[in-house]
């Protein structure tokens, strides 16, 4: 994590930076499934 100088339209700015984590991108898609699995069949036994 750090802070990058970068121009945008003639203009400097500086911006965070961050390196992604290995492993968080797959965690929340299995999590989000298993959250819409989970209320599909809560809400299809009504």
């Amino acid at each position: 994590m750090g802070i990058k100088k970068k121009k945008f339209n003639g203009e400097e700015y500086e911006i965070l930076v961050h390196d992604e984590v290995p492993g968080f991108k797959t965690a929340f898609h299995i999590i989000i499934c298993l959250a819409v699995i989970y209320f599909i069949f809560i809400f299809s036994h009504v």
